[in-house]
């Protein structure tokens, strides 16, 4: 019996739209990480080669759907030009006594990465991808807490964090991403650059 045409499996992928990091920026935010994990606290610390800012999380999409949503955030970053990003300021989500997310803030260029973030959102959710329920918080994720062990000491080092920036960099492009899961974590690869121009 011949296969039914609805009975073909859909190639998906998981993806998202992100802010890279240049190299030096990842050396210096890796030099934090290092402090960070004195602590011995129980964290799932991001590689540094992994370190991003997420735009818009997709999810599973269909590999037909990727030209579509390619124009979207090309117009999206279409005449936004380059953004100036100050990395400063070490804090926790929910709070650093009841830390779930350790994260670096943005002291200079969150306003005009908010603008931006906005811009890919509305283009793709004319495509049918659902807004984000939180607004947008411009922040970098360092790790993810996975256990209380050691917490007080995370939030001790959190607080006693220097004032200063820990780095900065031009945000000259975005880029939608490839997510592939594995035992070993996940490993990102870029499907697409977009100038900001």
């Amino acid at each position: 019996m011949p296969n039914r045409p609805d009975s073909t499996p859909v190639s998906t992928i998981r993806a998202f739209v992100a802010a890279n990091l240049d190299s030096g920026l990842k050396a210096a935010l890796a030099r934090v990480q290092d402090r960070l994990k004195a602590t011995r606290a129980d964290v799932g610390w991001v590689r540094p080669e992994n370190l991003h800012l997420t735009l818009k999380f997709l999810g599973q999409v269909e590999e037909g759907r990727l030209g579509a949503i390619v124009e979207a955030i090309a117009a999206a970053a279409a005449g936004s030009g380059p953004i100036r990003l100050v990395f400063e300021g070490l804090g926790a989500f929910p709070s650093p006594r009841a830390a779930r997310v350790v994260w670096i803030g943005l002291s200079h260029g969150a306003e005009a990465l908010a603008t931006l973030q906005t811009r890919v959102e509305a283009g793709l959710e004319s495509l049918g991808f659902a807004q984000e329920e939180r607004p947008f918080t411009a922040h970098l994720t360092l790790g993810r807490v996975r256990s209380p062990a050691h917490r007080e000491q995370l939030a001790r080092a959190l607080a006693g964090a220097p004032a200063d920036a820990l780095g900065e960099m031009v945000l000259d492009r975005i880029e939608l991403m490839k997510s592939d899961l594995s035992v070993a974590g996940a490993r990102y690869s870029i499907l697409q650059s977009f100038p900001l121009d």
